[in-house]
């Protein structure tokens, strides 16, 4: 009886894997075994020392499809959280203590906090260090990362790394996002703007070379920044931009999901994607770009112009730009009210001295 219960056990594991296998039972089995990690978990916790707020988070990174497929934060208004969390716990453990410190008294709203590390993960383009877990790059850029939602400028932050499979996540009753299964579009679904050209030409086989590389091919647009953006004739091959998807078809509906790049009332909001090749347009102007968005899955960009472009270089600048613009203001406001501070003093002190004579 006791064979036949551990059978079962065995065979919903299994199953329950294959959404995280692409439907490779293979896989699925060493997965339900524990013997396949998919999986990379950053332990972390914080403290504002000048708000009295302090935090916990564990953010659950796929490193076989590069994306986040879990997150979970709680905040309280006190030190509590950062003095009993311990990084080097397991995160099941971090997990429940989580739980527990939602349950208290002194909790902060999280969802914010959740917001801005999912997306300060992707705009700052973290993956590639969480992949080699370099505990000292994440560590140092965290700080400025939580300073956002935290509204302080001096936070302690400390991490660790651990791995795991996305079964044993969900298995801990955590929501976890699969892989985008993606099914090729039905004829007529796909809106990718379409471009004659001589398949035997030169600028044909430059087409025919990019678009052969990937399984889907979707439609997509640039993030224009005409100030502090880089020019399209300036991006080279693997740099990160930001693209728009349309969101119209099913591959598009399915990445958006996937990387919850949805705003508020579930229009799409741009996110970070690779150059894999640009090519001067050389039927119409412009340019013809392809990004890789998914594994397998390229966004078509046509643009006629050679505009300024949101990469994931310029967005920090720009935010670097935004805190420097607040630094002067209030740097300004400062010496005005200095300047109008030492006039009326003076403007007093001539009124004593005519006063006294």
């Amino acid at each position: 009886m006791n064979n036949e219960n551990s059978n079962n056990e065995d065979s919903n594991k299994i199953e329950a894997a294959l959404k995280y296998t692409n439907g490779d039972m293979d896989k699925a089995k060493l997965m339900a075994a524990g013997s396949m990690l998919d999986v990379i978990v950053i332990k972390g916790k914080f403290t504002a020392e000048d708000q009295k707020k302090s935090g916990a988070f564990l953010v659950f990174f796929n490193f076989i499809d590069a994306y986040i497929s879990a997150m979970k934060s709680t905040a309280g208004s006190n030190d509590s959280v950062f003095t009993k969390t311990n990084i080097l716990d397991s995160w099941d453990i971090i997990y429940k203590n989580i739980l527990e410190y939602k349950s208290g008294e002194d909790l902060l709203s999280s969802e914010k906090l959740g917001e801005v590390l999912l997306n300060s993960f992707a705009q700052r383009d973290l993956f590639p260090y969480i992949q080699k877990e370099d505990v000292d790059y994440i560590s140092s850029i965290l700080p400025d990362i939580l300073k956002e939602s935290l509204d302080s400028s001096n936070i302690k932050c400390q991490i660790d790394f651990a791995k795991t499979n996305s079964l044993e996540v969900e298995l801990a009753g955590i929501d976890v996002t699969a892989p985008p299964n993606i099914s090729i579009e039905e004829p007529g679904e796909s809106s990718v703007p379409e471009i004659l050209f001589d398949p035997n030409s030169h600028f044909g086989e430059k087409i025919t070379a990019a678009e052969s590389q990937a399984e889907h091919i979707i439609d997509g647009s640039l993030v224009i920044s005409p100030v502090k953006g880089k020019l399209i004739s300036e991006i080279e091959k693997n740099e990160k931009i930001y693209v728009l998807l349309a969101g119209q078809d099913s591959i598009s509906k399915k990445i958006l999901d996937t990387y919850k790049s949805r705003d508020q009332d579930g229009n799409p909001r741009p996110f970070l994607g690779k150059v894999v090749s640009i090519i001067p347009n050389e039927i119409n102007k412009g340019y013809i770009i392809y990004v890789i968005v998914a594994k397998g899955i390229y966004a078509k960009i046509i643009e006629e112009e050679n505009l300024r472009i949101q990469t994931g270089f310029t967005s920090i600048s720009l935010e670097s730009g935004d805190e420097d613009s607040e630094k002067k203001k209030r740097g300004t406001k400062i010496f005005y009210w200095t300047v109008c501070g030492v006039f009326i003093a003076l403007i007093i002190s001539l009124i004593v001295v005519f006063a006294m004579i």
